[in-house]
């Protein structure tokens, strides 16, 4: 398999030696070698395109912002000569993080990355999760969820037809669900990413009407656009 790869790079420089280290990998095919993200916005709508290798500080729209604007973002390998970016950057979940100059063996291991996440079999997820309520085992569907509320020593886990009330902390019930379905918002409070109707400044509103407080540990890391752009697309 050849991994369709588009690299995006405002320095004309790094855009040929990112061009000639892809050139030297068998495993690489190259889409494109863009100056900006509005000029890769075409290849990803009109190609497919497997990995993104992009610099991060462009104008007028970063690589980082780029990629939070894409609704199914393909592998990323974000480059830059700013190291202070790596925190940054890992709210999108990047394949990878190299620092300018690139050494072609910490490149090419990067990409070895790549064919592994592209030829790996995909996990299956199970469509439920268990808790332990009144003494028994009790099934409850991820898709059956609106939120899930810390309540003292119990956990409160509504959906549309009633309320569970396991014992246990909320913190403890989260590592066991599966990543990416819910979404902490507050200490108390974890809401299902399909349930999500609306992002506010200082709370969440659901499809069924309920508003659910945002933390301000948590504020800065809910990205507005992302989060309702999920809810769309999976509602």
């Amino acid at each position: 398999m050849k991994i369709n790869t588009l690299i995006i790079d405002d320095s004309p420089d790094w855009r040929d030696i990112l061009t000639r280290l892809v050139k030297m990998n068998p495993l690489l095919n190259l889409v494109a070698a863009c100056e900006s993200a509005l000029e890769a916005y075409d290849y990803i709508a009109n190609a497919s395109i497997h990995l993104i290798i992009s610099d991060i500080e462009m104008s007028p729209i970063s690589g980082l912002e780029f990629i939070k604007n894409l609704n199914s973002p393909p592998l990323v390998i974000f480059v830059t000569a700013h190291q202070n970016y790596a925190l940054d950057c890992y709210e999108v979940s990047p394949l990878d993080f190299l620092v300018k100059p690139i050494e072609p063996p910490r490149f090419f291991k990067s990409i070895e990355k790549a064919r592994q996440r592209l030829t790996e079999a995909p996990e299956a997820v199970e469509p439920y999760f268990y808790i332990w309520e009144n003494k028994a085992y009790v099934q409850i569907h991820y898709k059956d969820v609106l939120y899930i509320k810390a309540e003292g020593n119990f956990v409160q886990i509504v959906t549309p037809e009633q309320v569970f009330m396991p014992a246990g902390t909320i913190t403890k019930l989260e590592e066991k669900l599966k990543p990416d379905i819910f979404l902490r918002v507050h200490r108390s409070f974890l809401v299902h990413r399909n349930a999500i109707a609306k992002v506010g400044r200082n709370e969440v509103v659901l499809r069924a009407g309920q508003e659910i407080p945002i933390g301000d540990q948590y504020r800065n890391k809910i990205n507005q656009k992302q989060i309702e752009a999920y809810a769309v697309l999976r509602g």
